[in-house]
């Protein structure tokens, strides 16, 4: 868990947590608020709750995939989840149901949608359905792909694969994601893993997201000849409709 100055939304991913029925958790918290007493004061209550192995670091902040890195070298449990400051884990069962599903299909990563909340107009959405084969194809240029809010991955995978690339400012999770792709297939399922509220580096600079994605694709999935045209071609189709919504159908909206 990495937090920065939000120690509201630091308890209320704290609170998801202790009621989880799972009991094999390690929690790494990194820590780059400017006082550095409010988060170790919140962890006391964590820390009597025996069956979690709570670990805290203070990193001076240079941004939230180095701190997600310092969490991932300190990880050692098998599998790793990113709940960062103000992310819930959407219902008690989910972390027991996916220890089961990664037990089951002995997987090097697993996502699940995840619920989308937007604060400014108080509704909330659940990330459709989407076929991972298909948009493969379709070098994941299409708008659909995992949020590190629901995914689990091992831990070794993303270390061997480089952690987060800080090349990205606010698209390494999905730089990450790219490479995932390439090392296995994941195991899907279909219950709502958490509950993220919109507002974040890549919702508010939306622009730059789309470009460093289309990078990462280009570095990552290097397509040439006609499926770099397709790629183009699917990036300024998904910059369009994103663009037309946020522009035109939000603006009128407000």
């Amino acid at each position: 868990t990495v937090v920065k100055d939000d120690a509201e939304g630091f308890a209320v991913s704290m609170e998801s947590l202790l009621a989880q029925t799972f009991q094999d958790l390690e929690l790494i918290v990194i820590d780059s608020s400017a006082d550095q007493s409010l988060i170790p004061d919140q962890l006391k209550s964590l820390r009597e709750a025996a069956w979690i192995d709570v670990k805290y670091q203070w990193c001076p902040p240079t941004g939230i995939y180095p701190a997600m890195n310092l969490g991932l070298i300190a990880a050692q449990g098998e599998f790793a989840y990113f709940l960062n400051a103000g992310d819930l884990i959407k219902d008690p069962q989910v972390l027991a149901r996916v220890a089961q599903k990664l037990t089951d299909h002995g997987t090097t990563w697993l996502f699940g949608p995840i619920e989308i909340v937007d604060l400014a107009r108080r509704t909330s959405t659940i990330t459709p359905a989407w076929n991972y084969h298909q948009e493969q194809k379709h070098h994941f240029a299409r708008g659909f792909f995992p949020s590190h809010q629901g995914t689990f991955a091992s831990v070794k995978a993303l270390r061997e694969l480089g952690g987060f690339d800080p090349q990205f400012v606010i698209s390494a999770d999905y730089a990450l994601f790219l490479k995932l792709s390439l090392l296995s297939d994941p195991v899907i399922v279909d219950f709502p893993i958490a509950q993220f509220m919109t507002g974040g580096a890549s919702t508010d600079q939306w622009r730059k997201s789309f470009a460093e994605f289309h990078t990462a694709r280009c570095l990552i999935l290097k397509p040439s000849g006609l499926d770099a045209v397709r790629e183009k071609f699917w990036t300024q189709w998904h910059f369009s409709r994103v663009w037309i919504y946020r522009e035109l159908i939000a603006r009128a909206r407000r």
